[in-house]
């Protein structure tokens, strides 16, 4: 589940019962039903605390002022910081180790999520906080958002549940949690198991994640593939070649399968085939182009006619220039801390390393 977008959301079901939640110093609306014992929570609540370091709740303002001011998680995260950077900070809690924090932050996300939430059953998850942290008031934070993964997943789901909360929207903030769910995954992913987020997406999601594996793929095709040369710097988008005046420059092109591109950006097949559709720079080639293209790789009589496409960089560059895209990836290896802190090895053959910072 993707982070919600105010935007293209309907109006609010009237059944709520819950219509605002006051978060820290913020008052908003909510934006669906939230199961909260109903012996604590009253059907018709219309302003219910929510403490924005534990989550724990109360419809009472004074319970809620005591609270905050003894709340145990008020200088710093449960769990363990898994990455650091920019003042954003990500941390690592397991459900089963903070149970009743899990459950508290899993109904205080239903009241912006349609579907997709777990309640009560939270010891087989792992949760990762999103974190701000001002830099001129450091012993202050704030948990932006968060996204949950099972410990075990069967269908190799890299992400179950994500939210950015409403007052944090529209910041970028949702393709940072997806970035940190992307290389979490790919680091411990065994003998190349791939994932994704967890399905069904909501339409919601299904465009959230779109942009963001479209944003994944013009990288890797700009930053990684097919390296001739051509100067690219960060945040410059486009670029274009130097090369002497009527110089002839030789066209230079590199083959590889949609599986291929799978494996190199940690994403599933049916994703690749998404992003490439949604970034409208696939072309067909000619015959004498693609019977070129199969010589090359050796299968000419072998009496397979693969479908054989051309992606130019130049329109790739177009896009991203079109859709303000940077060029930086707004994940960086060198903020993951701990355990996922990337070794030399593992930042020379990650598809989003320090390369594409220029």
């Amino acid at each position: 589940m993707a982070p919600s977008d105010p935007a293209s959301r309907a109006e609010p079901p009237t059944d709520r019962n819950v219509k605002h939640v006051v978060l820290g110093d913020l008052l908003f609306p909510t934006w669906y039903q939230s199961i909260y014992p109903e012996d604590l929570v009253s059907k018709d609540t219309d302003r219910l605390y929510v403490c924005r370091w534990c989550f724990r709740y109360s419809c009472d303002s004074h319970a809620y002022a005591q609270h905050t001011r003894l709340c145990q998680h008020r200088t710093t995260p449960p769990g363990t910081k898994v990455y650091d950077h920019g003042g954003y900070s990500v941390w690592e809690l397991d459900g089963e180790c903070h149970k009743l924090y899990a459950q508290n932050l899993s109904l205080f996300a239903k009241l912006f999520l349609d579907h997709k939430s777990v309640f009560f059953d939270v010891v087989s998850f792992l949760y990762y906080l999103l974190v701000f942290t001002d830099p001129k008031d450091p012993d202050n934070y704030y948990v932006l958002g968060f996204f949950s993964k099972e410990k075990l997943s069967w269908d190799a789901n890299n992400l179950a549940c994500i939210l950015v909360f409403p007052p944090y929207q529209r910041k970028q903030l949702g393709k940072l949690l997806m970035g940190v769910s992307y290389k979490i995954s790919s680091w411990e992913r065994d003998s190349g198991l791939i994932g994704g987020p967890e399905r069904p997406l909501s339409e919601m999601g299904r465009r959230s994640y779109t942009r963001f594996w479209e944003e994944r793929i013009a990288r890797y095709l700009l930053l990684q593939v097919g390296k001739t040369g051509e100067a690219e710097a960060p945040g410059s988008v486009p670029l274009k070649p130097k090369s002497p005046k009527n110089s002839k420059r030789k066209q230079t092109h590199e083959l590889m399968t949609v599986q291929d591109i799978g494996l190199a950006t940690g994403m599933l097949t049916e994703d690749v085939i998404t992003a490439l559709k949604g970034l409208g720079v696939v072309e067909p080639v000619t015959p004498a182009m693609r019977r070129k293209t199969r010589d090359s790789a050796g299968e000419t009589g072998s009496g397979e006619e693969t479908a054989t496409v051309r992606i130019r960089k130049s329109k790739i560059l177009e896009w991203a220039e079109s859709h303000h895209m940077a060029l930086q990836d707004p994940v960086r290896n060198e903020g993951f801390l701990g355990k996922w802190a990337p070794s030399a090895s593992v930042e020379e053959s990650d598809v989003d390393s320090d390369s594409e910072d220029g």
